[in-house]
């Protein structure tokens, strides 16, 4: 399977500014609605909103030759603040790593281990499409959290970054 370059960071502009709407919602939540288990697959808004940004920092390290032997954890960041401080370091990281890629090494194995010790190897583009994929679904799970909470969330559907991208 071939990507193009440009599909990828088309991707990931959207990943980003989609993931920067849900942020912002999620700004509005009381400390008890943050940690409030909703029964989906994380749990609380806090586990689910850990896990995508532990996913991006996991994999973008991977793509750079290291392999963490475990994702980073709700427990590490006890407010929203301190999440969302960490998540823009990962995300201005993660578009250094975009500036830098190349037609090329989208097709080159990326070869790591993982969390469980096992070694995989895949095309660098294939896995890029992986993490963009899990972002999408797990904002599809958050918004469904705040609708239960009440709160107010963003639309994120990609034709509407289309139509408000400049």
């Amino acid at each position: 399977m071939s990507t193009s370059l440009s599909t990828i960071k088309t991707l990931y502009e959207y990943n980003h500014w989609a993931n920067a709407r849900m942020l912002n919602a999620c700004q509005a939540l009381t400390l008890e609605q943050w940690d409030r288990s909703l029964g989906h697959s994380w749990g609380s808004v806090h586990g689910v909103l850990t896990h995508m940004f532990a996913a991006e920092t996991i994999w973008l390290a991977r793509w750079q030759g290291n392999s963490p032997k475990a994702m980073r954890q709700a427990a590490e960041f006890t407010t929203f603040a301190d999440l969302q401080t960490a998540w823009m370091r990962v995300e201005s990281e993660m578009k250094d790593f975009l500036v830098t890629c190349t037609e090329k090494a989208l097709g080159e194995p990326v070869t790591y281990t993982n969390t469980r010790g096992e070694t995989r190897s895949m095309p660098l583009g294939q896995l890029m499409l992986h993490v963009a994929n899990h972002g999408t679904h797990h904002r599809g799970e958050l918004a469904a959290m705040l609708a239960v909470l009440n709160v107010p969330h963003p639309e994120d559907d990609m034709l509407l970054y289309f139509r408000e991208k400049p």
